[in-house]
């Protein structure tokens, strides 16, 4: 098991190669879509699990400081959401190696989306009910999770430039948010 002084440093580094992994996922779905080719689809792809493996040790690292804090359900909810981060990577990587076809990932990245949910619903309530988490935390978690329903709706409605305007947004909040837990726990203190 990593000790604090080497968890929470390594858990706010892995939170930035995630917001990196996810910028490079978002321009390589962007070109993909754009008509750049469909080499972008795979790198959108692997990048996607490089994204949600890099959310790995930021999961542990939240969920050892809300044992910390006598929040035992917490750990109910990280093994949930790396359960869901396990089965996105899976599936993406199943999808690039041809083991798994487009609709199949759908399922996998469906199924791993509600551990990842379960997390951006915690983290608010670790911030504003626990006090286990600074505000920003939960607020920009809160940023995500509407900004996930209004591209949602965008989506279903129509297509075109609303849902890349939508999609942008969001890709943007998610680099915040990501930003503020790699901040959280890179100003842990450590023993």
């Amino acid at each position: 098991m990593l000790s604090d002084s080497q968890l929470y440093p390594a858990a706010g580094a892995s939170a930035v190669v995630s917001i990196i992994a996810l910028v490079i996922s978002g321009v390589a779905l962007a070109l993909f879509f754009g008509g750049a080719g469909a080499f972008w689809g795979p790198v959108n792809d692997m990048f996607v699990v490089v994204t949600v493996l890099a959310l790995i040790l930021p999961i542990l690292a939240v969920d050892r400081l809300a044992a910390q804090h006598g929040v035992g359900w917490m750990r109910f909810v990280s093994i949930i959401t790396i359960v869901g981060v396990v089965v996105i990577a899976l599936g993406q990587t199943a999808l690039v190696l041809g083991f798994l076809t487009l609709d199949g990932s759908y399922v996998t990245g469906g199924i791993g989306l509600i551990g990842i949910l379960a997390w951006l619903i915690a983290l608010p309530i670790l911030a504003f009910v626990s006090g286990v988490l600074p505000s920003t935390v939960g607020w920009t978690a809160i940023g995500v999770l509407l900004l996930i329903a209004v591209e949602a709706v965008v989506a279903m409605v129509m297509m075109g430039p609303l849902v890349a305007v939508a999609s942008v947004a969001l890709l943007a909040v998610m680099s915040a948010w990501l930003w503020t837990v790699s901040t959280t726990l890179l100003a842990q203190p450590v023993a």
